[in-house]
């Protein structure tokens, strides 16, 4: 028996949303005339899927396609719609940027721009949500308010409507008793974490954008950017050595595990042994550095990531920074901005952030981060070449060879090797070989695709998004048949690359019974739709 694709196709309204299995649809919100959004079918269908999206700025100062490119690919990534099955038009939509503090004068003047998410890409991003849904915005970061009328973050959230308030600066008891949300967590380091409010409320969507940019984690990615939406004190991932017990105030102390730090150090010490690569770093400025140091951070940000709902994970990658993420760097001490014309999206973070490091010319299995996300549960995959990776184009995804994309290297600070004898530079790449062929023999296995097809929703544009699995490379043909069995349109492609491809068919004209039908050279699928107005 086939499975019938049910696709409701509103031609008046200009919505869509898929109806079928396991997706029900609220007629109570269509019926009451409600309008939501939600993201991409493609895209909400490939939670697995890392997206990139290029751009064509001409300079870091290019504010205006900066802009222009943010803006259009936020109404690609979202899509309108009155069926109930995505958000709803009351729900907040919640942006944390990367922005940071910045030490000294001259980097502010010459290496700035890249230590932040880009102010124009931002308010083109935002803008650009604007126009698929009503809903209130909310942007939430925990650096420096005291800077943020003067770069520029008070008035662009001023003209687009934007709440932006200093949740950071004080203790949570000096707030309102509603600005921090507390979650618990049975973490490593943390009991129980506090979010600056509205994040992690229920009815949220929240747009992490990350900037790409060397750091001392290595790369300044999706997962550790949201660190920044905690609360004072809670923030504070990189303390390294320092024993919050003895810094903090005695009323934080109920927040952490208290035997955080032997957690940490049996943990390290583990993890040594495993053989995760430079974990036996050693502290060059003390109180931070070295092996002991990132696994703290690391552990304290996992158990913050753990109970961190995101409706979509960016990396801002319109030009990277290399250094130390700060504006220090290897060029006349200051960092050094580089174009690289991507943003890399996804709903999982840590897939984002493999594909991120992979760009900036880094080894991904080289990193703990990785490693340990796996270990506790949060991730199960660590070779990019295991990533399905899209290139996004006009709303379209386009399954492509990773080996394809241009990498941009960022120099950065991550875990020096300074032990055994080495003496590496401050500034390096992480890009020494790893052996992820002797990590799969572990049973980690990507699993072969099996031939299918299948109608997922519409896109902005009310085309028919549908979905072709490809188990093998080779060229393929894709067929749409009316309930006569007469083909009506036809798509070829040519050297697919295995995986799962979106397939957009741009002719749909009226509703009613069709046959999708897909075929490679040995190998063939086929499934029914219903389209309905």
């Amino acid at each position: 028996m086939k499975r019938r694709d049910y696709i409701k196709v509103s031609t008046a309204l200009g919505l869509g949303g898929l109806m079928g299995p396991g997706i029900p649809a609220l007629a109570g919100n269509a019926a009451a005339g409600k309008e939501g959004f939600d993201l991409h079918p493609f895209i909400k269908a490939h939670p697995e899927a890392v997206f990139i999206n290029l751009t064509t700025a001409g300079s870091e100062h290019d504010t205006g396609a900066i802009h222009d490119a943010a803006h259009k690919l936020a109404g690609e990534i979202l899509v309108k719609n009155s069926d109930g099955s995505g958000y709803p038009g009351t729900a907040r939509i919640t942006c944390k940027p990367n922005w940071t503090c910045n030490r000294n004068s001259r980097s502010r003047a010459l290496g700035y721009l890249g230590t932040t998410t880009d102010l124009h890409f931002i308010e083109g991003f935002m803008q650009g949500v604007q126009t698929r849904t009503s809903a209130q915005s909310y942007i939430r970061e925990c650096a420096c308010p005291f800077q943020w009328e003067a770069n520029g973050y008070t008035g662009m959230t001023e003209r687009n409507n934007i709440d932006l308030r200093d949740l950071s600066t004080k203790d949570f008891w000096e707030l309102g008793e509603d600005d921090i949300i507390f979650r618990k967590v049975d973490g490593v380091v943390f009991k129980e974490v506090g979010f600056m409010a509205p994040m992690t409320l229920p009815d949220t969507f929240l747009i992490n954008i990350a900037k790409f940019k060397a750091h001392q984690m290595g790369l300044s990615g999706a997962v550790k950017n949201l660190q920044g939406i905690t609360g004072k004190s809670f923030h504070s991932f990189c303390a390294g050595h320092i024993d919050v017990f003895k810094t903090l105030d005695k009323r934080y102390h109920r927040f952490f595990q208290p035997d955080y730090l032997t957690r940490v150090r049996e943990l390290h010490e583990k993890h040594m042994k495993e053989g995760i690569p430079r974990w036996d770093s050693l502290m060059d400025r003390p109180p931070q550095g070295g092996g002991f140091f990132m696994e703290q951070w690391i552990q304290r940000m996992l158990d913050s990531y753990s109970i961190t709902p995101t409706g979509i994970n960016m990396v801002e990658g319109i030009y990277g920074l290399d250094g130390d993420g700060f504006g220090s760097g290897p060029h006349d001490r200051l960092g050094k901005n580089f174009m690289s014309n991507h943003v890399v999206f996804g709903l999982d973070a840590i897939r984002v952030d493999i594909i991120n490091h992979w760009l900036a010319g880094h080894e991904p299995g080289n990193f703990g981060l990785f490693h340990i996300a796996i270990e506790r549960g949060l991730s199960d995959i660590l070779d990019p070449f295991d990533i399905p990776v899209y290139l996004w184009e006009d709303g379209v995804a386009k399954k492509t060879d990773l080996n394809s994309i241009k990498r941009t290297p960022l120099l950065t600070t991550y875990l020096r090797k300074n032990s055994h004898g080495d003496n590496e530079e401050r500034y390096h790449m992480v890009n020494e070989p790893f052996d992820y062929s002797a990590w799969k023999s572990s049973g980690r296995i990507v699993p072969k695709e099996v031939p299918s097809i299948q109608a997922l929703g519409t896109d902005a544009g009310n085309n028919v998004v549908m979905e072709v699995s490809v188990p093998e490379k080779g060229d393929v043909y894709v067929d749409i048949l009316n309930r006569h069995g007469e083909v009506i349109w036809r798509l070829e492609a040519d050297e697919l690359e295995p995986g799962k491809h979106q397939v957009v068919w741009d002719g749909f004209m009226q509703p009613g019974l069709y046959y999708m039908y897909v075929k490679g050279m040995d190998w063939d699928a086929e499934n029914e739709m219903v389209i309905y107005t």
